[in-house]
């Protein structure tokens, strides 16, 4: 877990969202937690998450065919790249063990915000 998260989550204060995220802060929620589902096709990302507050939620980040998916995906908070899917999976559409991440969403209908967190516990 990266210091600045435990420290966050120690003080019991919401996390702050990567600057990536534009919804403004009282319309957004996020979903921190162990991901336990997870499915990547050429146009959707379907998530299932154990929240660290004891919830499991799912989620599906749809695209349209030619856009890149990785608007909508950050790795530790910052901007993802295509080489970054290394970092989250052993192959295509199968996920590292142990595999965190914080979805963001914003209660305006847009689409969530997936930030990977590998390596955190």
């Amino acid at each position: 877990m990266s210091l600045l998260l435990a420290l966050i989550l120690l003080s019991g204060q919401r996390l702050a969202p990567s600057p990536a995220i534009t919804c403004s802060r009282d319309h957004l929620t996020s979903f921190a937690g162990r991901v336990l589902a997870y499915q990547r096709r050429t146009d959707h990302i379907f998530l299932r998450v154990q929240t660290d507050e004891g919830t499991t939620e799912s989620f599906t980040l749809r695209w349209q065919k030619g856009e890149d998916a990785a608007k909508w995906v950050l790795l530790r908070g910052e901007a993802f790249t295509s080489e970054d899917w290394k970092l989250v999976e052993t192959a295509p559409s199968r996920l590292r063990p142990k595999m965190r991440a914080i979805v963001w969403v914003c209660d305006d209908g847009s689409r969530p915000v997936i930030d990977w967190r590998p390596a955190e516990k």
